[in-house]
């Protein structure tokens, strides 16, 4: 580990990743639908990431949200350099990335960054040391706006609690092991699943721990290798990161893990009345993670809390504006929530899909909808919340234009034949971003590139597939000759064609 990286590892990059909770549209919703008042996100806001890894997901944002001057921020060089070949290579203008560390940045001379509408750190705060952590809170206090939002995730107690002896056993057997770091916390991994097959102690004694060693074992190594290897990470109480965010002026505000502070859905029955009673908020997110024991925590801190009377909550959400991030037929109403799963009423859920299948429809609009009006005060914001949560749904934008989205989403997609294949693309009439499988990618690529033909675009999606290995899985089976790959690849484009592409371009991806 390199003497410059205080204790986080740095000899293997992050991961090329997009996070939905860091869409200003969505953060702004999170806040809106607790009856707070998120900061005005117009043309010219400033947006900051701190810990901005490759850059990916910020250069996505900055192509989906033109009218935002965004800067990201990372200690590590070689993820920079990467950060900014990418927006040189789509030729973004709005985005700016500085290769400092919390304390180089802290150092700037006065005026040297804006002050920021918003700053996301995600993955960051219970990653780094003590020291580290105080730097960033002063950070917030110089660089925040009165009213602005602060994004801060971060392995949270007690759900982390049972988790904190796998970690640790995956670092003794890491140091203990030899070859690359990906390969030594795969097999740390692998040595707690055949530990777990014992059924005896610690593996035996905790529930969940086999789908959490299952689940870590299909993610990128690299993610992994951040995730259990750095030398000061620590799960964190909720009441000690408020109380430390105190230092910057900044108050809790919501949750953007738009379930996880709903207390009919994050709490079990028996224990709703307790939480609901709470007055202190610390309190209430406390009582919260208690009840629901999740691992980690995705939170939003004002500078400036202001709550909003009922009324004029009720005006601003009238008047946000909402579309479809997936075809209709694919949204599901089973939506997981902290204590299990929920069934959205079909009798409500299903006319709002119908109506953003049409295009993007205002929340007044929406609440006129015959069979969301006869249902009870407050299920239409639920419906929305849950949708948004589970990124069915999003907060529509007013695009200034969709140019920078597709230069973007046509220089990821080329870097198909480099082996680098995006999960997600850029959509900025929602100012976020859409998922994609490899068939998608090359559909929207065919179409990017004016490739009319279905067959065409699925022989030119063969040589990018060709290129790096990739094949087809078809009812489990691996296709392995071209002509079976290139057969498959265009019956999906036709399907994308016919089930997401009208999608797509209303959402500005294409």
């Amino acid at each position: 580990m390199a003497a410059w990286s205080e204790g986080y590892f740095t000899d293997i990059q992050y991961t090329r990743k997009f996070y939905a909770e860091l869409a200003p549209a969505y953060l702004a919703f999170a806040c809106l639908r607790q009856g707070v008042r998120p900061p005005a996100l117009g043309p010219g806001s400033a947006y900051l990431e701190l810990g901005c890894g490759q850059g990916y997901g910020l250069n996505l944002l900055a192509a989906a949200n033109p009218g935002l001057d965004v800067w990201g921020v990372d200690f590590h060089p070689g993820q920079i350099d990467n950060a900014l070949r990418l927006a040189r290579a789509v030729g973004l203008s709005n985005v700016t990335f500085e290769d400092l560390s919390f304390e180089q940045l802290l150092a700037l001379p006065a005026g040297r960054l804006p002050r920021f509408d918003v700053i996301a750190l995600h993955g960051v705060y219970s990653w780094v040391s003590a020291e580290n952590r105080a730097v960033i809170v002063r950070i917030l206090d110089s660089l925040l706006k009165p009213g602005g939002m602060a994004y801060v995730s971060y392995n949270c107690l007690p759900g982390w609690t049972a988790l904190a002896p796998l970690q640790r056993f995956i670092a003794e057997h890491v140091a203990r092991a030899s070859g690359p770091p990906e390969a030594r916390v795969v097999a740390a991994l692998r040595a707690a699943l055949q530990m777990l097959e014992g059924t005896v102690g610690y593996f035996e004694s905790v529930p969940a721990l086999r789908a959490r060693i299952e689940e870590a074992l299909r993610e990128d190594p690299a993610y992994l290798v951040h995730e259990y290897l750095n030398a000061h990470s620590q799960p964190l109480y909720h009441a000690d990161v408020a109380r430390e965010l105190e230092g910057a002026r900044l108050t809790f505000g919501a949750s953007a893990n738009v379930a996880d502070d709903l207390v009919n859905l994050a709490a079990p029955p028996q224990l709703q009345a307790l939480i609901q009673g709470a007055q202190d908020r610390t309190w209430r997110e406390t009582l919260l993670d208690y009840a629901s024991n999740k691992p980690f925590r995705r939170d939003i801190f004002l500078r400036g809390r202001n709550a909003l009377g009922r009324q004029e909550r009720d005006a601003m959400l009238d008047e946000a504006r909402f579309t479809l991030l997936m075809a209709p037929e694919a949204v599901s109403f089973e939506i997981p929530i902290p204590v299990g799963h929920v069934r959205g009423q079909p009798a409500v859920y299903q006319p709002i899909v119908d109506a953003l299948a049409e295009g993007p429809r205002s929340y007044a609009e929406l609440r006129a909808l015959a069979p969301v009006a006869a249902a009870s005060d407050g299920a239409l914001l639920q419906a929305l919340t849950l949708l948004v949560g589970s990124r069915q749904v999003h907060p529509a934008v007013e695009a200034e234009t969709v140019e920078p989205a597709r230069r973007f989403n046509l220089a990821v997609a080329a870097r198909a034949r480099l082996g680098e294949v995006p999960t997600h693309l850029a959509a900025p009439r929602a100012g976020t971003a859409v998922r994609v499988d490899l068939a998608d990618l090359l559909a929207v690529s065919g179409e990017l590139q004016g490739i009319g033909d279905a067959g065409a675009a699925a022989r030119h999606g063969w040589e990018v597939m060709a290129a790096t290995g990739r094949r087809l899985v078809q009812g489990g089976v691996t296709l392995h000759d071209q002509a079976a790959n290139e057969a498959e690849l265009a019956r999906r484009i036709a399907a994308f064609r016919a089930a997401k592409l009208p999608l797509f371009r209303r959402l500005g991806v294409v």
